[in-house]
């Protein structure tokens, strides 16, 4: 019998765009931004229960006093709650709120809500609309710019989700006015990432004013927030998909996200994503593509904002370097049982072969870096 051949050739959906609002104020302004995006008949908050307790009640009345209907459903903060189990629970409490299609979700708080309220969004009837109201420094800079949302499993950060763009983001720097230290230094860890990466200049700015940084200066903040956005839109822009120089954004990452998960999320992820950039900085250095004086400047960045050699030291003689290198098999740059680098080439560039930002990196070169952190 014949084979039979059909064809199915859908046309190409229109190029995605949205803004990135960046300010102070903003969720004053919230009624009159959803008024120019896809209209909608009610709106879901998805919160964890720490921000619903500070800024819950806040937001329900803005929405009340524009005569907008809607509703906040919550789940336990902490990335230990960023699960498929978490997923599910969001999901059937919509659905036993009967929210149809035409329901708009607002992610308010940080990575973990964004990720996983986008992921809810992306999956929820196939797909609804979403904005994003990043309140941490980390999610203002990156996890909410990208559209990469998902959830954690018992095998990795990050290895269940989709691609999914909010219609809107919302940075309202008032935010992080109420921000700890440590939470700030948590996220500065993903400017640091994409300045070290690809904007030397923007780096020596940051260099220079740490102290200002670390003190809340707002004007500064916003600076150093609209300017990592750019860099991440344009690298999202040129490769939506991460099948190439989208890699360079998750630099430090490989690492980071193996002590992260070893770990059991008890270290911030920002500061994992430090550590990592310590360790991949010294493979490109082992491999001479970095040389040793630009080593020591990251070494020494990190170190003003508590990212040190000695507290890297300290984390490894708690994980053994060989289960290190055998959770970052799970990364999802490996190809073939081989993981990819982004090697740094010098401060504020990244090495490039045949046009590949990606680098298959012997295990052996990577216990060597972190070897050389254990002395």
């Amino acid at each position: 019998m014949n084979t039979t051949l059909l064809n199915v050739k859908l046309p190409q959906p229109e190029a995605i765009k949205y803004q990135v609002n960046i300010g102070t104020e903003l969720i004053k302004k919230i009624p009159s931004l959803l008024g120019t995006l896809t209209p909608v008949a009610r709106y879901i908050i998805i919160t964890d229960t720490m921000m619903n307790n500070i800024y819950g009640t806040a937001i329900i009345n803005i929405f009340k006093k524009a005569d907008l209907q809607a509703d906040i459903i919550t789940f336990p903060a902490g990335e230990k709650n960023k699960t498929e189990a978490t997923h599910r629970k969001l999901t059937h409490k919509m659905l036993q709120k009967k929210c149809g299609r035409d329901t708009m979700i607002i992610a308010l708080g940080g990575g973990v809500v964004g990720d996983t309220a986008g992921y809810v969004a992306a999956t929820y009837m196939r797909g609804i609309p979403y904005i994003n109201i990043p309140t941490s420094f980390l999610a203002m800079v990156d996890s909410s710019i990208g559209g990469k949302v998902g959830v954690d499993t018992k095998f990795g950060k990050n290895l269940i989700g989709a691609f999914w763009h909010p219609e809107a983001v919302i940075v309202d720097i008032d935010y992080l006015k109420k921000l700890p230290q440590t939470q700030l230094v948590n996220g500065l860890m993903e400017s640091i990432k994409i300045f070290l990466t690809y904007n030397k200049e923007m780096l020596e700015m940051v260099e220079n004013n740490w102290k200002k940084v670390l003190k809340k200066d707002l004007s500064l903040l916003q600076k150093i927030i609209a300017r990592s956005i750019e860099l991440k839109i344009g690298v999202v822009t040129r490769d939506e998909h991460e099948a190439n120089e989208r890699m360079v954004v998750n630099w430090g990452h490989t690492i980071g996200h193996a002590i992260e998960h070893l770990s059991n999320f008890s270290f911030g992820h920002g500061y994992c994503v430090g550590y990592g950039i310590l360790v991949e900085s010294k493979i490109a250095e082992l491999m001479g593509v970095l040389s040793i004086e630009d080593f020591e400047k990251v070494c020494e960045m990190m170190h003003g904002f508590g990212i040190t050699k000695k507290a890297l030291k300290d984390i490894l003689k708690k994980f053994s370097i060989q289960a290190i290198v055998k959770q970052t098999l799970i990364d999802k740059k490996a190809r073939n049982g081989k993981v990819k680098y982004v090697l740094l080439e010098k401060i504020g560039s990244v090495k490039t072969t045949k046009g590949m930002f990606g680098h298959e990196i012997d295990k052996n070169m990577v216990k060597k870096a972190l070897t050389y952190f254990t002395k």
